[in-house]
């Protein structure tokens, strides 16, 4: 008698388990080859997010043009001047803000709007 409800309980929980995967990830159906209808759980899917990346490095420009528009070139280029003598990390950042023809273009459509 021990046994039947030891095996009753982990079927049970099997189930369990079953139905909450099936709650968070979706199912789809499928017809057995004796015609019984199935349903299985989808696997879970890894998102990457494409829009976000897309948004943080829009912004990192926005951010360095803005910069360059409320210093000025030579400010700013002197600034990265004195990055670059410094520790390692500090030129990889001076690396990163140098200006590039996008950042140069946002700063030239900013810069009237600041001034």
């Amino acid at each position: 008698m021990v046994e039947t409800k030891d095996h009753f309980s982990r079927r049970l929980t099997g189930l369990e388990r079953k139905h909450a995967k099936m709650g968070k990830y979706g199912v789809y159906t499928r017809v057995d080859k004796n015609g019984v209808v199935i349903l299985k759980a989808k696997r879970a899917r890894i998102y990457f997010p494409a829009k976000g990346l897309l948004i943080l490095a829009a912004s990192f420009f926005v951010f360095k043009a803005f910069i360059l528009s409320a210093n000025g070139p030579d400010a700013y280029n002197d600034r990265l001047a004195m990055l670059e003598s410094g520790t390692v990390v500090e030129v990889i950042g001076a690396r990163l803000l140098q200006v590039d023809p996008l950042t140069q273009l946002i700063a030239n459509q900013i810069g009237p709007l600041l001034r």
